[in-house]
């Protein structure tokens, strides 16, 4: 029976290919999501190696005193991780986001500001779009990177405000437009170290305004930031 099973899925992988998320060749079939030419090759960030050069925390100066950061991937238009992004948001790249969290989480569990985490936070999506897409591309980010470092996911952060999309906005208009989204609604007195975690960073105005949440609701711990992609137009 699995013969058989493997020799459908071959038939059927000639006629309709599993093709590669980022550049869009074909897979062979040891290769999965990407093929390994893209997955050694796709611009790297390695935040989490040197805290202190890091372009998060650099970003993010004055507005949130970042304790440790890592990014996935450099980001740019019109590249191979812009596709992946895209696949993970709209493409229902649920598993996809797992993976890289995976890959993340590997890599985290030899940095020195992971050990003491005491959870995960994704950014959350407001319910409507979450109901639309079917699921948060960061919390699957997340729960990738909790398989790794077996720090859980905690879903304390809630959006109650829709918004438009963040992508053509500049600086003044993305910090407007997510400044009072978040709220909290329960006791977070006991965390002393948490994560955000979110797909991509720009200028960092909805990590601003989900740490305001945090502080306000008393939070007096340390924040680290986990993305699976940061942009180069700031570099």
């Amino acid at each position: 029976m699995k013969a058989k099973i493997n020799l459908i899925n071959d038939f059927l992988g000639l006629i309709y290919p599993k093709i590669c998320i980022s550049c869009n060749v074909a897979l062979f079939k040891h290769e999965e999501y990407l093929c390994n030419r893209c997955k050694y090759t796709l611009p790297r960030a390695y935040f989490h190696r040197d805290t202190e050069a890091s372009l998060i925390r650099k970003i993010l100066y004055g507005r949130i005193p970042v304790f440790g950061s890592a990014a996935y991937y450099l980001f740019a238009k019109k590249t191979g991780v812009q596709n992946l992004l895209h696949y993970i948001k709209y493409k229902q790249g649920q598993a996809m986001a797992r993976k890289i969290g995976k890959w993340m989480g590997e890599e985290l569990r030899m940095a020195d500001w992971i050990g003491d985490l005491d959870g995960l936070v994704p950014i959350p999506l407001h319910p409507k779009k979450q109901k639309e897409r079917g699921y948060n591309q960061s919390e699957e980010y997340g729960r990738g990177i909790e398989r790794a470092i077996n720090t859980p996911v905690l879903n304390i952060l809630h959006k109650d405000i829709y918004t438009s999309t963040q992508t053509q906005k500049k600086r003044y208009e993305r910090w407007e437009n997510v400044k009072n989204n978040f709220l909290i609604e329960q006791n977070i007195s006991h965390l002393r170290h948490i994560a955000l975690v979110d797909d991509v960073m720009t200028t960092g105005a909805t990590f601003e305004a989900a740490y305001t949440a945090l502080i306000n609701a008393g939070y007096k711990g340390r924040v680290s930031i986990i993305v699976i992609a940061m942009t180069t137009h700031l570099l």
